[in-house]
């Protein structure tokens, strides 16, 4: 494979780090302004009847777009002009650190392990198909989103790329509004939202409610596949041609309480619900080749695609406050419930040569996931150097899972084939415990910490010839990082993070699927837990009008968990192994500039350079190469309260063991915004993005000892958008929330490459 210099990275990397150590030498002293994430209130001021109070004041500097620390970088959404008419996968196409690629599969940290959370707690709702889901949030109910890449131990250890938390919470921003509404219309979906809350002495109550409609305006998308046998078969060459319509909704509802009988005890309680519902309409047509390229058979059909997904969980904490300030302890419960059912029916409209298709065909997956988490957390300042925090948890998760294939001469005369059912149930428990200590020197800053976790899963068969099988995971996952301020505003971090990635259902599941005409695909009950380590130096400067932070850092990856495509006997499987290692060592770098009063800048640039090999019985491959991504955004206020806002980036294709996911891609998007009434309470946007050209390719190629595969697909890319919002009320008070949150084990969020 080509190796890629990169002189205009190198350049780029000199030229702001340049910029930013100027600014510091400068050390400009800013305005004495309010931070517009900030109440009034919690400055602590007094005001007698006797002050004079001001009618109201002007914000002269907004809150930054983008901050990191090199632990954590946060993506403030609500300082996004588009947030009003676009979706959470629009908006994570923009924050650092995170890709989005032209199917709509998100990589953390380049990494597609990572664990997904909302709102601190890992929602089954993101359980169900993951870039549908996050399809049909609206961004308008996003206050930030944050990558932290070194969690720390008080966090899981699931998750190789690390943590993307999805903040919804904006009582900040609502501050003296007791209602919200809200409404949008695109090329691809319209909904809406209603947020209310209220207070009864010391009770606070919340309520949202949204909908999402993906029905209204299908996408319609083609992909094709050329796999190629090298072993010498006479199934030499099969050609995929493929088409569908897609379409989804969804509908959410949660609420929240917060009870704080005094100052020292905080009880607080929220129940959600989500209904997510998806489709894909189309057909495909398949040809199979001999060596001399000679057609041997082929199968024309339909191939439609059904999708429902819900989802209802509960959380309730309990917080004690001791007398010092960072003491206390915490008591949280959580229960979630998911069902999920999956239909694919195939039906033959024509068939040609050596092969003999069912005229009906169909693949009916159910899936029940429950879990319950009961968790304890402490803390405890016990001066201003020291900061011990330990806990303990227990996660009990129990899924459930039938496959049920059915075949026959029509929809309407489909049997089950009983030899090929399948139903399962897939325990995994997990015992964790945690302890970490922060200090404080001076200007120095040193946390460590460490995590035990002991895992404990399998697959219990109800139907199915296939073993029972149980394993047992022991994991110590430490952490360690030290800083150094070199102002108030800016400091230096060097830190070692541990992650862990276990094994999805999906992958350990030994059903083979045989629903593809010259394919079959199955899991693999020996997969192992894959174990990340990382180390970085990271620089971060927040003072001024030019702000940012720099870091660069080596990832090393043993065991990993691939996905592995081979030939064999004139067949393509598909199953995943613990094969192989990574190393990658690379940069990024994020900079906001204020360049004047209503104009702002930003730019994140990130590059890494990996390495990947495998010398197995399964799987004998090595790939390497250069993997960049850079992208830009700025935002100007215009008189008489218009924002706007452009965007743009572009990214090189993945690395992966087999090959390379992807083309050299872009994205760009225009934004603009006006707000009337009082503070702001009517606001309209408009949004346009990807116009020319109209649709985007990609592609993946994967190649083995036995087997080269090509894959190219065509979507829409060209978006336009409008939303409104009105708030009105006068409530200042949100929900509080205790100092720890609940959170499962499940890291979301995979490249597939489904054929």
């Amino acid at each position: 494979m080509k190796r890629t210099s990169h002189p205009l990275t190198l350049l780029l990397f000199l030229f702001l780090s340049s910029i930013m150590a100027v600014a510091e030498a400068q050390q400009t002293p800013p305005d004495r302004t309010y931070d517009s994430d900030i109440e009034v209130d919690s400055l602590g001021l007094e005001m007698a009847d006797s002050i004079q109070q001001l009618a109201e004041f002007t914000v002269v500097e907004r809150q930054k777009l983008v901050q990191s620390d090199g632990a954590k970088l946060t993506y403030n959404v609500t300082e996004d002009p588009e947030s009003g008419s676009s979706n959470i996968l629009d908006i994570l196409r923009k924050v650092p650190g995170v890709t989005v690629d032209a199917e709509d599969n998100v990589k953390v940290n380049g990494q597609s392990s990572f664990k997904i959370l909302l709102n601190g707690h890992e929602d089954p709702m993101l359980k169900g198909d993951l870039k549908t889901v996050l399809k049909s949030i609206p961004a308008a109910s996003i206050k930030k989103i944050e990558v932290i890449s070194e969690p720390g131990a008080k966090y899981e250890a699931e998750g190789v790329g690390g943590i993307l938390n999805i903040v919804t919470d904006r009582n900040s921003t609502l501050s003296g509004f007791l209602t919200q509404l809200g409404a949008w219309i695109s090329n691809t979906n319209a909904g809406g939202f209603v947020n209310a809350r209220t207070k009864v002495k010391n009770v606070m109550l919340d309520a949202n409610i949204s909908y999402n409609n993906g029905h209204l305006w299908k996408n319609r998308n083609t992909n094709n596949w050329v796999i190629e046998d090298l072993t010498g078969s006479e199934n030499h060459l099969q050609l995929i041609d493929r088409v569908s319509d897609n379409s989804w909704d969804y509908t959410g509802v949660n609420t929240s309480m917060s009870w704080e009988p005094d100052t020292l005890n905080l009880f607080t309680a929220s129940l959600y619900y989500g209904n997510n519902n998806w489709n894909g309409i189309g057909g495909e047509t398949r040809t199979m080749y001999n060596l001399s390229m000679s057609p041997l058979w082929q199968v024309n059909r339909e191939n439609n695609s059904y999708g429902l997904y819900n989802s209802f969980g509960l959380q309730t904490s309990f917080q004690h406050n001791f007398s010092r300030e960072d003491h206390n302890m915490v008591m949280s419960y959580e229960y979630d419930y998911g069902n999920s059912r999956n239909r694919t029916d195939y039906i033959l409209h024509g068939e040609n040569g050596d092969i003999n298709e069912h005229p009906f065909s169909s693949e009916r997956l159910k899936n029940i996931n429950k879990s319950h988490i009961v968790q304890f957390d402490y803390s405890n300042r016990f001066n201003t150097r020291h900061l011990l925090e330990a806990g303990a948890k227990i996660n009990l998760n129990n899924a459930g899972n039938l496959n049920t294939p059915i075949f026959g001469p029509s929809p309407e005369a489909g049997v089950v084939d009983m030899d090929e059912m399948m139903e399962i149930t897939q325990i995994k428990d997990i015992y964790a415990l945690y302890g970490s200590y922060t200090g404080t020197f001076a200007k120095w800053n040193v946390k460590t910490g460490l995590r035990y976790e002991h895992t404990r899963m399998g697959i219990k068969y109800k139907i199915g010839n296939y073993p029972d099988f149980m394993t047992h995971l022991n994991d110590a996952v430490p952490n360690a990082a030290i800083s150094y301020n070199l102002s108030a505003a800016s400091s230096l971090r060097m830190a070692y993070q541990m992650r862990i990635s276990r094994p999805f259902i999906n992958q350990i599941d030994p059903y083979v699927n045989t629903m593809k005409p010259g394919q079959i695909s199955y899991g693999n009950p020996d997969l192992k837990s894959q174990k990340s380590h990382n180390i970085s130096l990271a620089y971060s400067n927040y003072e001024g009008k030019i702000s940012g932070s720099a870091k660069i850092y080596y990832r090393y990856v043993g065991n990993m968990v691939n996905d592995v495509i081979f030939m064999k006997d004139g067949l393509m499987h598909s199953t995943y192994a613990n094969a192989g290692v990574s190393h990658s060592a690379g940069f990024d770098i994020s900079a906001d500039w204020n360049i004047i009063k209503d104009l702002r800048w930003s730019v994140y640039l990130a590059s890494d350079y990996s390495y990947l090999k495998a010398d197995s019985e399964m799987l004998k491959a090595k790939n390497h190469g250069w993997q960049t991504y850079f992208n830009t955004n700025m935002n100007y206020t215009f008189p008489f309260k218009l924002r706007v806002s452009g965007y743009g980036g572009v990214y090189t294709p993945w690395i992966d063991l087999q090959g390379r996911a992807g083309e050299n891609g872009y994205y760009y998007g225009l934004g603009f915004s006006r707000s009337w009434l009082n503070d702001e309470a009517l606001t309209l946007q408009l949004s346009a993005n990807n116009f020319l050209p109209t649709h985007r390719t990609s592609s993946y190629v994967q190649n083995d000892e036995t087997i080269h595969m090509i894959y190219k697909g065509r979507f829409r890319q060209w978006g336009v958008g409008l939303s409104i919002r009105f708030k009105f009320g006068g409530l200042k008070a949100g929900v509080k929330h205790t100092a720890a949150n609940v959170e499962k084990e499940q890291s979301s969020g995979s490249s597939s490459k489904g054929k």
